[in-house]
């Protein structure tokens, strides 16, 4: 029989469609090892090429390996700020950036500690938008959610070329590899069964056109030709599902090429994305510094599955996914970022005076299913070519996959069953947790999209972190870990549908929706036109919220706590000043705020904001009233009412201000009061009373009021 010598044409064959070479089949069962003095290639010079290599490397020189590890980096290099081996890319590589607490954490933990240069903001919290009202989540005390640029784009911002991906890049450079700026056009199996890896530099003209200032660039680590082939003992293809913006990843040559060595394999499944970075001309995106959106829901004209704005300093990145990113030209890109950015919970959550513009957009893939056999003697792929978290932490995702993949051609071996049993271990686990998390998408979108649902979810959520310490919540961090990656989607499917979690939505969201919307009935409540937030405190504040109020007193708080006592809160994206004015209106007749229906609430003396004035409460249908009295002012912290007549004599109705970061205030109502307890039909008379004014009604009247003096304040200062 005629031996089969391998040809270097790169002519492609269908995925499916099987090369005749004979000796593959004769191999597949023959366990192959890393040799020593190994040689190894890394398609790709992004994270899980540089996670490969840093790994590989790594423990390769604790067992006293000698491996030499080669990198293909298809993107420019360019003169850094600061000299290093390898500068830095030129392009970028179609990411938001966002680094999940297990990613930097897992980096730590190899010693991997980001620079701060690097770092473009450090979220504390993550706000989960829903038809009704957001949900903001606090960050876990020790842990990090971070956000970076994955290369130099937009090329307005500072410090273009100080970016994530270069960092890792250098560390493997550090390490030892060697990175050749070129691009690979195919890759075949030699006589031996060894990959031969063909590629492509740019000549000498395309290089000083890409590098103005070539004498700043160091040239050690870093190797160019114009058109070569080498062959290596072991092959990674690291290369990603976006070589070129949206490619087609059955037909992208690269791929194609593997097909023929890897005839089981099967790209894995994508969708297209748009990620676009904005700037603000009028300066504003300080006002949410800290904070991480996510956003599961749309409009009947803009279908969003899945969508996250993420503010860096001076830019603010928006990733986008859904039917109607599925369905768009290229050319209506913007058009559909113009709409999403008119969407009510998105205007809500950009500052009133800011100009957002555009710098950089694109349409990239983003994986969403896995590739089928990523792996053959000798090759393997690693990163989102074969598999990644749905919609989730793909750095982690990249992490995992090659950092499993360093330590079973380590451990196990080079050839295709030792890469299945070990390596594709990993691969076949994180799919199966994607099927979980294909139905934790689906739940919560149907709840944070619906109108009603929403509410019940927010007022669960609400509810239980009004009443319970944090240590025992139940809902929180299920959108916690749905909405930053942090924990795994089979575990957050099971404390989703935890019997504890269904009851607390029962009772904490479905019950409370219903008496809070009889309530707002009642008093005439309309939410046409007002914007909702959030005004829920939690439980551990309550404490010290009251130590704090009555310090100011000079006074002690009481043992207990009085009959009837409510707490709210709401950020204010303004200054002290602006939320004073609209406090001054309290009692006006002209105010926009707290006007109920069968109360009537006015001024009876005094000067806005002024020690002495008096405002008076009528409940003409019960023919209860009572007067409240300015008892003290600390400017710009404190405005302390005392009731000084009629129901709840001697309680507190007071208004705290204080400043949660840079032109953002905090502003927080405390209300409480004992009911008398009166004698004989006395008593009666004081029970209809304290039926009449639950702690709740307090919540739902002045929880309105909130949301009316916010949209006041920002528009006054605006």
């Amino acid at each position: 029989m005629k031996k089969h010598t391998p040809s270097t044409s790169t002519t492609q064959l269908a995925f499916g469609q099987k090369p005749r070479i004979p000796w593959v089949s004769k191999w597949r069962s023959v366990h192959l090892s890393l040799p020593e003095k190994a040689s190894v290639a890394v398609v790709g010079g992004g994270p899980a090429g540089s996670f490969f290599a840093i790994r590989l490397m790594r423990r390769a020189r604790e067992r006293g390996k000698e491996v030499e590890v080669v990198i293909f980096e298809r993107k420019q290099e360019v003169c850094f700020y600061r000299p290093a081996p390898f500068s830095s890319w030129e392009g970028c590589n179609y990411c938001a950036g966002g680094l999940s607490p297990r990613l930097v954490e897992a980096l730590r933990n190899e010693g991997l500690e980001i620079p701060e240069e690097v770092i473009e903001s450090r979220a504390s919290e993550i706000i989960v938008h829903a038809d009704w009202k957001s949900i903001p989540l606090a960050v876990p005390e020790g842990r990090e959610l971070l956000s970076v640029f994955r290369g130099s784009r937009p090329r307005e911002r500072a410090m273009r070329y100080v970016n994530f991906d270069t960092w890792l890049l250098n560390l493997a450079i550090e390490q030892g590899a060697r990175v050749i700026t070129a691009e690979v056009v195919s890759i075949r199996y030699s006589g031996q069964g060894n990959p031969v890896v063909s590629y492509r530099s740019p000549d000498k003209s395309e290089e000083n056109a890409a590098v103005p200032d070539e004498s700043a660039i160091r040239l050690s680590g870093i190797t160019t030709s114009t058109e070569s082939t080498r062959e290596f003992d072991f092959a990674v293809v690291a290369s990603g599902v976006n070589r070129r913006p949206g490619m087609d990843v059955r037909s992208e040559p690269l791929l194609a090429t593997l097909g023929q060595m890897m005839p089981r394999f099967r790209p894995p499944k994508v969708r297209r994305a748009v990620i676009v970075e904005m700037t603000d001309l009028n300066e504003q995106l300080r006002v949410i510094e800290g904070e991480l959106h996510f956003i599961q829901y749309g409009s009947k004209e803009l279908h969003v599955e899945m969508a996250s704005v993420m503010p860096k300093r001076g830019w603010i990145t928006t990733a986008i996914l859904g039917k109607s990113v599925d369905q768009a030209e290229p050319s209506s890109l913007l058009k559909i970022v113009e709409k999403f950015l008119e969407l009510p919970h998105i205007r809500r959550l950009i500052p009133y005076r800011s100009k957002l513009v555009p710098r950089c957009c694109c349409n990239p893939n983003m994986t969403v299913g896995a590739a089928k056999h990523p792996f053959g003697n000798r090759i393997a792929l690693t990163g989102d070519l074969a598999v990644a978290r749905l919609y989730k932490d793909g750095l982690y995702s990249a992490f995992l996959t090659s950092s499993a993949l360093a330590d079973c051609v380590l451990d196990c071996g080079i050839d295709e069953r030792s890469l299945r049993r070990k390596f594709g271990k990993v691969v076949r686990q994180m799919e199966a947790d994607n099927r979980y998390g294909r139905w934790i998408f689906r739940l919560s979108r149907l709840m944070l999209g619906h109108p009603t649902l929403s509410r019940v979810l927010y007022l669960a959520v609400i509810m239980e972190r009004m009443t319970t310490p944090r240590e025992r919540h139940r809902l929180a961090p299920v959108l916690w870990g749905v909405a930053s990656g942090d924990a795994s989607y089979r575990a957050s499917l099971v404390r989703m549908l935890h019997p504890s979690s269904i009851w607390q939505i029962l009772t904490g969201g479905v019950f409370v929706t219903i008496r809070d919307v009889l309530t707002e009935h009642i008093f005439g409540l309309d939410w046409t036109g007002i914007p909702r937030y959030m005004t829920g405190v939690p439980v551990e504040r309550v404490e010290e919220t009251r130590r704090a109020l009555f310090a100011v007193q000079g006074l002690e708080p009481p043992e207990r706590a009085p009959d009837v006592e409510s707490m709210f809160s709401i950020r204010i994206r303004a200054g002290k000043q602006a939320v004073l004015r609209q406090l001054g209106a309290f009692g006006d007749p002209e105010r926009q705020y707290l006007k109920p229906r069968l109360l009537k609430i006015r001024r009876l003396k005094g000067k806005p904001n002024e020690v002495g004035t008096v405002i008076r409460y009528d409940v003409p249908l019960a023919r209860l009233h009572f007067s409240v009295a300015l008892e003290k002012v600390e400017p710009e912290r404190y405005l302390l009412y005392r009731i000084v007549e009629g129901l709840g004599e001697g309680g507190i109705l007071a208004f705290m201000l204080d400043e949660f970061r840079p032109g953002v205030s905090l502003l927080t109502i405390y209300v409480g009061f004992d009911f008398p307890r009166g004698r004989g039909m006395g008593r009666i008379g004081w029970a209809l009373a304290r039926w009449l004014f639950p702690d709740f009604a307090h919540h739902v009247v002045w929880n309105h009021s909130l949301c009316q003096i916010r949209r006041l304040a920002e528009l006054d200062e605006g």
